[in-house]
């Protein structure tokens, strides 16, 4: 008999139990959830940066009802950018970036021309802590980029 044959047939042995993440959502001390409008499927975001689909019970065609749990909804990688799938109607999802449903419910309003930002550089990390809108500098003027450009251009041939 080999070791592991050995330990899955000891009944005394503890049973490691899986559990699944997104079925079974923990709370968290000081998590915050608010609730995602205007999707196909109800929706709650937190301010940690997850996203569940809450408790549903749903009437069936022919009598009773079916109750669902609360989930949570998977994240994915793209371009180094949390995603989620959200319904917006059956069968019909859409990708939507994390920090951005995040930034909606726990931000102040966008101002106008700003660009989402993470404070610690890491996009994976999509805490409404760590996200700021930040407006960009206005472009320069044509006039003063030629004149940088001339005076990049007048050193280097000084050079």
């Amino acid at each position: 008999m080999n070791k592991r044959s050995a330990i899955q047939s000891d009944p005394t042995a503890p049973r490691a139990r899986r559990t699944r993440h997104h079925l079974r959502p923990g709370r968290r001390p000081g998590e915050t959830w608010r609730p995602l409008e205007g999707w196909g499927a109800p929706y709650d975001v937190s301010d940690l940066g997850r996203v569940r689909k809450p408790a549903v019970a749903v009437e069936r065609r022919r009598g009773g009802t079916q109750h669902y749990g609360e989930q949570l909804l998977r994240t994915y990688l793209r371009n180094g950018t949390p995603l989620v799938q959200l319904s917006l109607r059956p069968r019909r999802h859409r990708a939507v970036r994390v920090a951005r449903l995040v930034a909606a419910l726990f931000l102040p309003p966008r101002p106008p021309g700003a660009e989402l930002v993470f404070a610690n550089g890491d996009r994976r990390d999509v805490r409404a802590a760590n996200l700021a809108w930040s407006v960009p500098p206005p472009p320069l003027p044509a006039s003063a980029l030629r004149r940088l450009l001339s005076a990049a251009r007048s050193r280097r041939a000084a050079e």
